[in-house]
């Protein structure tokens, strides 16, 4: 339809190149709702780093630049994984838009909201065996929420208003709204796909014209909040921090849950198994009705009064044990959140004699409707199904799971060096920034071991969308980015190593404030704990095992951090440790903490473990 509406103008680009034009009319639509980008160099995506680079001289967005395309991407999500606001990664055509993949795979299913922005080539020169050029629209598709490609000429620059739907402007917005509230799987990633032609760089401008960009860029609509610890569920702690009128509204919620458990099923044996980011709610029913938490470390709750300490050992103790009775006790069992660290958790929800129900109070990715549990997004008819326990029920788990963390501790605390085990302890239990667990072992040691209290870190955060190894570093720098202050990545040494790349920063960019603790094995230790352990040990087995799992490697992790201007530390003993993580915030930039374990006495120390808490 024609109209004859003049176009709507808060700005005149004009006689600027048509590039330049499109670039900030992108960034115009993604600075409502966003306030950091990463960007990698490229010739293609010019026409996105001038009007970047304009946009944050005006205040109106924080630019990043890294050399690397997967190391930015895995940045740019930390970013809006520590803020739950969009963050974008820019890149230019080709094999530059493909390094992006393992941060959307991520993001897809951690519910993440990263922007994929990829300069293409236009449309005339797809198909021609023109260089750098290959199908990069639908490239993420089934991994991203929603996406859009706009090629210049195309699209409209000038909207003929302010709500102009054909504009490019307002399309980029709409997309970041489906980053954000996308409706069925909640927040995740989406991708903007831009085609630019020739010329890609501004024009000269005339004699005369000032230097300084006009102000066309915009600061969101929506203010940056500050991010806010996890509310910690120590039910004590937090009334004597209310005033009277809190405590007694307080009280009165409690009076309305008890009256609330007197219409509900009585002598029901639920426990709740809280996997990552579970709703929080959950865990407060659970203490109100009196249930047992079987928190995972990113859970939220790791620290709330009913959490269970060590309680994947009394899952998986033998049926004589106090564990194996408690256990064997269960009827129900409420998930959320997305459990995945440990084999004796899916044994439990798998159980013939055990039912098991999913609350999901919103949208995720990582499920669909093969999900093997119910899902339930109301409170109240998780209230129902989960009940009132028998007199006794929280309170015996709870001693039983002390008895079990003596265990873990005293098989922990023989004088010497430190296992794995005891260094992830330790790290979980010390350190105040927020916290970042590898993938892998790191996490699952932490999960096995860690005392969590509300005085611990300030978050603790692990990219367990798909649980790769990869971008773990990048993606603790895009928290301290966010967060603008120090942070604490626990990793092992193959997943350090997988993403050296996050140490690779240009000169004059804004380095993170990063501690990063690698616990160095040399090599794969989980494999050991899995069945390939017992592969291992067969006859003529070992070197095969070693070589393709163990993967072994002897690198010195002081050269290479000296090879990147980085500060390295070595420690060995627990006092060591500890010095190194004192003081966080009187150092900055990229620290590197060694720890030299043994991977090879691992099997025979869960071992142990098991056999103590099988004799209680």
């Amino acid at each position: 339809m024609h109209s004859d509406r003049r176009p709507f103008r808060e700005f005149d680009d004009s006689e600027d190149a048509e590039a330049l034009r499109l670039a900030r009319r992108v960034v115009r639509g993604l600075s409502l709702s966003m306030r950091h980008v990463v960007i990698a160099p490229g010739s293609r995506s010019a026409p996105l780093a001038y009007a970047l680079a304009e946009a944050e001289q005006l205040g109106a967005i924080r630019l990043h630049v890294r050399i690397d395309e997967r190391s930015a991407a895995f940045t740019a999500l930390g970013i809006a994984l520590d803020s739950g606001q969009p963050a974008g990664v820019v890149t230019t055509s080709g094999t530059a838009v493909g390094n992006l993949t393992p941060a959307v795979m991520e993001a897809d299913m951690a519910g993440v909201p990263l922007v994929a922005i990829t300069a293409d080539r236009p449309e005339e020169l797809h198909g021609t065996g023109a260089n750098q050029t290959t199908w990069q629209h639908g490239m993420f598709a089934g991994r991203v929420r929603d996406e859009i490609h706009l090629e210049q000429g195309e699209v409209r620059l000038e909207p003929v208003s302010r709500d102009d739907m054909l504009s490019a402007e307002t399309q980029v917005a709409l997309l970041m709204r489906q980053a954000s509230e996308s409706r069925g799987k909640g927040p995740g990633p989406v991708h903007l796909n831009i085609g630019f032609r020739d010329p890609l760089v501004p024009r000269e401008p005339e004699e005369g014209a000032p230097a300084v960009p006009q102000r066309w860029a915009r600061r969101p609509v929506r203010p940056q909040a500050p991010v806010q610890p996890a509310v910690h569920l120590q039910g004590g702690a937090l009334m004597d921090q209310l005033d009277a009128e809190e405590r007694e509204a307080a009280r009165e919620q409690i009076r309305r849950s008890l009256r609330a458990v007197q219409d509900i099923a009585r002598d029901v044996r639920t426990v709740f198994v809280l996997g990552h980011d579970a709703p929080p709610e959950a865990a407060q029913l659970a203490l109100e009705l009196g249930h047992p938490v079987l928190a995972e470390p990113t859970s939220g709750a790791r620290d709330a009064d009913a959490a269970v300490p060590a309680y994947r050992l009394i899952l998986q103790a033998p049926a004589s044990s106090a564990g194996g009775r408690l256990t064997a006790e269960i009827q129900r069992v409420v998930v959320a959140g997305r459990p995945t660290l440990s084999r004796p958790v899916q044994r439990l929800l798998s159980a013939d004699s055990v039912e098991a129900v999913q609350y999901q109070p919103a949208g995720v990715g990582w499920h669909d409707h093969r999900l093997p549990r119910p899902v339930e997004h109301d409170l109240e008819r998780i209230r129902e199904f989960a009940g009132a326990p028998p007199a006794g029920w929280l309170d015996t788990w709870l001693r039983v799971g002390r008895r079990v963390q003596q265990v873990v501790d005293r098989e922990l605390d023989p004088v010497g060096a430190m296992s794995s085990v005891r260094a992830a302890q330790l790290v979980a239990e010390t350190v105040r920034t927020p916290l970042l667990l590898g993938s892998s072992s790191v996490i699952r040691d932490v999960d096995l071991a860690a005392r969590l209290t509300m005085h611990g870190p300030a978050r603790l955060v692990a990219l367990r969308g798909l649980s790769g190894i990869d971008g773990n570093v990048s993606a603790a720098s895009g928290i301290a980015l966010s967060r603008e202050r120090r942070v604490t990545a626990l990793v092992g040494d193959l997943t350090f190593l997988h993403d050296l790349n996050a140490l690779l920063l240009p000169s004059r960019e804004q380095v993170p404030s990063v501690d990063v603790v690698v616990i160095n094995d040399a090599g794969g230790a989980i494999f050991d704990q899995l069945e390939h352990g017992d592969v291992g040990r067969r006859p003529g087995k070992g070197e095969a095992v070693e070589r393709l799992f163990g993967t072994p490697q002897a690198v010195d992790l002081a050269q290479i951090a000296a090879g990147f201007g980085v500060e390295h530390r070595g420690v060995g003993t627990r006092e060591q440790l500890q010095q190194a993580l004192a003081h966080p915030d009187d150092r900055l930039g990229v620290r590197i903490i060694e720890v030299r374990t043994d991977r090879h006495g691992l099997r025979d120390l869960h071992t142990r473990m098991k056999d103590g808490v099988a004799a209680l």
